[in-house]
């Protein structure tokens, strides 16, 4: 596991915690409890902060950067798929940012907001809640209803039982 300090700042892990081991945490970083770190993920807080807050699941590839002099958050029971990239952004709570999807500087993503596969959310856009997001550049498709909240909820369940072996099976406990 590549946990990197950067001027004297290194990341902070909570209970619960699975990082692969090939996966990178760089800088001042907060991990909350229950939070799971995929194989080739990137987390850089070497010019800011990121602040990963209880139950977020990083998937394979993702890259998550703070931008110069910012916080950069994610909130509680989000799902960073597999090769998104959050760059200075903002992140509310049980969100899906899907497969490849791009969320740029100072964008804003509410509460329960699917972020669909391939999509850009350009700097400074702000995404309500409940909302589905598609296209180049994002653009809102639809209000989420209680179906698209619980099937969201569903994959969440699943990582999170994945964390649970993880942590069982190859004994990692950060």
């Amino acid at each position: 596991m590549n946990l990197v300090e950067y001027n004297g700042k290194k990341p902070l892990l909570g209970k619960r915690v699975y990082v692969d081991p090939t996966a990178t945490l760089i800088g001042d970083i907060v991990v909350g409890e229950g939070v799971g770190i995929w194989p080739g993920a990137v987390i850089r807080a070497d010019e800011g902060k990121v602040i990963l807050e209880e139950g977020v699941m990083v998937l394979e590839n993702a890259i998550i950067e703070a931008g110069k002099g910012t916080t950069l958050t994610i909130k509680s029971g989000t799902i960073i798929s597999h090769g998104a990239i959050v760059h200075g952004a903002s992140v509310g709570r049980n969100c899906v940012i899907g497969i490849g999807a791009k969320i740029l500087d100072e964008a804003i993503i509410h509460d329960h907001s699917i972020i669909g596969s391939g999509a850009l959310v350009t700097p400074n856009k702000e995404i309500p809640s409940k909302k589905m997001v598609l296209g180049i550049p994002g653009k809102i498709t639809k209000d989420l209803d209680d179906t698209d909240l619980a099937n969201s909820r569903k994959e969440w369940d699943m990582l999170n039982n994945k964390l649970d072996y993880y942590i069982k099976i190859r004994g990692v406990k950060y």
